[in-house]
């Protein structure tokens, strides 16, 4: 990682660079789009769709926005509308035991049904991508850590915390942590007692001085003109690439004070400790004779994450409705990457409470007096989708009131709609379909992709920009016959000009190829290009957009960041 961020101290990644992807749809899509490409057979359903139970490995993806967003539209994939989700399975590997350990809090945000959406929402980007926090939020990791140490605990020690005869804990039907030796289990629990309010390491972090240190660090000579380069990275990296729709005030915000979602006029003053971990590293203490110096190995605890390219990737720069959340106003984007992001938060949670889009769902119901949810055609409704009464979708009959004890909204006094303190049954089932095991940063070639259970086991492969050398020939003989393996591009690092962003395409193809995939070829029926700009990029009202990359592994309809290979059958 430190040799493609160019800070040396970059050591943890907590997010990735690309867009969230819906891995069954996109797999769907490539085994169409590849022509002659074997596709997995199933004697019961269409070849071009993916089996049922699917599963998928995760190798460096950072955070847990493909999970998340492949979770909420599971019954897109279902055999119809009403049956429940099929089921879906992940792998995660990292490089770092709090890197995994941020996927099972972040998650668990999402799961946990006592806050309304709204609030989730704004906690879980808060928590995803600042430094520091509200004091309610971070009150807020410290509850959830406290948690996981007690049921993960558990689970470790072959209890059960549950009282008999009730439903057993969330975290312990969607988590699996077999596969993690004692070594990382104990990590694990580390991480998660490090989160909470006593630890020693945590209680003493002065996250200010420590992140001026790492800027200090970054910029060297150029610290007293780090707005000057921030705006330069800014107009020649992140717009250049296409990215405009991250706003410059926001990322500003995010190179010098670490803030990448702010909320209101709040005030952040306790630190992100799911953000702090250990980093193995040198001390001086002599030079040898080649005046290089040596030292002791250590772990030291502190920041090791990102200061440059920013969390606004995830769910900030790519959205189902792109004529409203890219709209264009007096040559300004109408909203911005954070408002973006709230919306494909909230649109996803909703879609789990709700078992529908919300395009679908608010086609098909109305306000109180019968009249459409009808808003301004450029206007985010995420508002609207957290205030949603989904509680009649679990019987499909508003009248219907056999599931009032699930009901996850009521009618207010007023007549409006308003959530009540659960999401109802539909939300349960969508989390029930899933199941995420985490794999140790160990020994991951043989203690995993070796061994022999695990050949041929997984339907799709998706792999970070900080992992590509992981596609190897081992890492193929997981995959199925006619499986996709997914790889993250640079196109947004900033580190990475044009050049160097279509070095690193050719080089994960040439990669991919010598582990036994072959690139989805570029379909032909898609446009040049999916708006009439210039060779510059520039638009005909000044904004800038560059052409989409026409390259072997782009598939229609999909980000050009990704790249898609498909397993050639044996």
């Amino acid at each position: 990682p430190p040799a493609m961020s160019m800070d040396p101290h970059h050591v943890h990644n907590f997010w990735g660079v690309s867009p969230a992807l819906d891995v069954r749809q996109v797999v769907r899509q490539c085994r169409l789009q590849g022509g002659g490409v074997r596709a997995v057979s199933c004697a019961s359903h269409d070849p071009s769709e993916p089996s049922p139970n699917f599963s998928t490995l995760l190798v460096g993806t950072n955070d847990p926005r493909h999970i998340f967003t492949t979770t909420a539209r599971s019954r897109r994939h279902g055999s119809s509308a009403d049956a429940a989700p099929p089921t879906t399975s992940f792998f995660v590997h990292e490089s770092s035991t709090v890197e995994l350990a941020r996927h099972v809090l972040l998650l668990c945000v999402l799961m946990t049904d006592d806050v309304p959406p709204a609030d989730r929402v704004e906690r879980f980007l808060e928590i995803f991508g600042n430094f520091t926090l509200r004091e309610s939020t971070s009150q807020l990791v410290q509850r959830l850590a406290a948690r996981l140490e007690r049921v993960v605990g558990a689970i470790f020690a072959g209890e059960t915390t549950d009282a008999p005869n009730s439903t057993p804990d969330r975290i312990a039907t969607v988590f699996d942590f077999s596969l993690l030796k004692f070594k990382e289990k104990d990590a694990l629990m580390d991480v998660f007692r490090s989160w909470g309010g006593d630890d020693v390491n945590s209680k003493h972090f002065d996250p200010d001085k420590k992140r001026d240190l790492r800027l200090r660090k970054l910029y060297g000579d150029r610290f007293d003109h780090r707005r000057n380069i921030i705006d330069w990275d800014y107009h020649m990296r992140l717009d250049a690439a296409g990215a405009g729709v991250v706003h410059m005030k926001h990322f500003a915000s995010f190179r010098c004070s670490g803030i990448a979602f702010p909320v209101r006029e709040a005030t952040f003053p306790c630190a992100n400790k799911t953000l702090l971990g250990f980093a193995e590293g040198t001390t001086k203490e002599w030079k040898n004779r080649d005046a290089r110096d040596v030292g002791r190995v250590v772990d030291t605890f502190g920041f090791w994450g990102d200061i440059t390219n920013g969390p606004y990737i995830g769910f900030g720069t790519d959205a189902e409705n792109p004529g409203q959340a890219f709209a264009m106003k007096n040559r300004q984007h109408r909203h911005n990457a954070v408002e973006i992001s709230e919306m494909n938060v909230a649109s996803r949670l909703f879609e789990t409470r709700a078992g529908v889009p919300w395009g679908e769902f608010s086609k098909k119901n109305g306000t109180k007096d019968g009249s459409s949810l009808e808003v301004d055609e450029a206007e985010l409704e995420t508002d609207l989708m957290n205030a949603a009464c989904v509680a009649e979708e679990v019987g499909g009959d508003a009248s219907d009131t056999s599931n009032a004890g699930d009901a996850s909204t009521a009618i207010s006094p007023d007549g409006k709609k308003e959530w009540r303190g659960g999401d109802g049954a539909v939300f349960h089932e969508t989390w029930a379909s899933l199941r995420v095991t985490l794999v140790g940063p160990g020994n991951f070639d043989t203690g995993f992709l070796g061994k022999p259970k695990r050949a041929e086991a997984f339907h799709a492969v998706v792999v970070g920009a900080w992992a590509v050398q992981r596609v190897t020939p081992t890492l193929a003989k997981v995959v199925k016959p006619g499986g996709v393996l997914i790889t993250e591009g640079s196109k947004y690092l900033l580190a990475a000009d044009g050049n160097a962003t279509a070095a690193f395409a050719e080089k994960t193809l040439a990669l991919a190829n010598l582990a036994g995939f072959q690139a989805v070829p570029f379909d032909d029926t898609e446009p040049v290009d999916d708006e009439p700009v210039t060779e510059s990029g520039m638009r005909h009202d000044g904004s800038r957009r560059p052409k989409r990359l026409r390259f072997p592994g782009v598939v229609k309809g999909v980000d050009d960041v990704h790249r898609f290979y498909v397993k050639q059958g044996e």
